[in-house]
């Protein structure tokens, strides 16, 4: 289901970091680090950051088996902040933070830095989250409702609709960590740094509510996979013409040479 809505995506994102063979490249919060495995497969040198200790421990494992050795480059992941870290000048072929910027606290001081440690034709890039209003929640809701789905049987839907009918369903508020804050404040600055700051390569909004039904879909697979292309194809074209608000952008953009 990943690869039917973001395949593609994920596949021109890694094309444009991995821009110049043997290129280096700093990430921003690697998390468990398969982004920059992917990268590593490109024959790009990878400095990795993130600060969570269980994501950099499972990195270096996933690193450490690592089949692919035919071409690779090297990955370097590093337990720490990567705003606090001296980037250079001049120093990176491409910067990317994959569902990472919004988490920093002070994005367009960071970005500034970026725009110095980059090579002229460098390339920054990010895949980030953006907040849904409640048509695209409601729209989920409905699908979810009227496919068959694994996690409640037509019946569990049924008593679900009327205890939401009858007042007894009210929706929690939405938890913040302590990094995702700020994080709808960021995301819009996200947006006008890539476009105002940079030369934009790529903006693709997707997933309104496509993923919050598609991987939950019942029923075999000749069934599931063409409803779900159905579902991710509504979505898409929804998100292009501003009908949905998309909850993901990918957003690529290029340092003038």
């Amino acid at each position: 289901m990943f690869e039917i809505q973001q395949g593609a995506y994920r596949d021109r994102y890694l094309q444009l970091v991995a821009h110049r063979p043997g290129g280096r490249v700093l990430e921003v919060g690697c998390g468990p680090g398969w982004l920059a495995l992917e990268l590593g497969r490109r024959g790009q040198i990878v400095e990795a950051y993130d600060v969570s200790p269980g994501a950099i421990a499972v990195a270096r494992q996933m690193l450490a088996e690592n089949p692919f050795t035919g071409g690779f480059g090297q990955v370097h992941y590093h337990l720490a902040d990567p705003t606090q870290a001296d980037l250079g000048v001049e120093q990176y072929d491409a910067v990317h933070g994959w569902s990472a910027f919004h988490h920093l606290p002070d994005f367009r001081g960071f970005m500034k830095r970026v725009m110095r440690a980059l090579k002229p034709g460098g390339i920054v890039a990010t895949m980030d989250d953006y907040p849904r209003r409640q048509l695209e929640v409601n729209v989920q809701r409905f699908l979810g409702l009227v496919l068959p789905t694994t996690e409640r049987s037509y019946a569990d839907k049924l008593r679900a609709v009327g205890r939401r009918l009858g007042g007894r369903t009210v929706d929690a508020p939405e938890v913040f960590s302590p990094m995702e804050q700020e994080k709808y404040t960021t995301v819009s600055d996200i947006r006008d740094v890539f476009s105002n700051e940079f030369e934009l390569v790529l903006d693709v909004p997707f997933n309104a509510f496509a993923m919050g039904v598609m991987p939950l879909l019942a029923g075999p697979d000749w069934w599931r996979y063409p409803v779900a292309r159905a579902i991710d194809a509504l979505d898409k074209l929804g998100c292009r013409s501003g009908i949905w608000r998309a909850n993901n952008r990918m957003i690529v953009s290029r340092k003038a040479r």
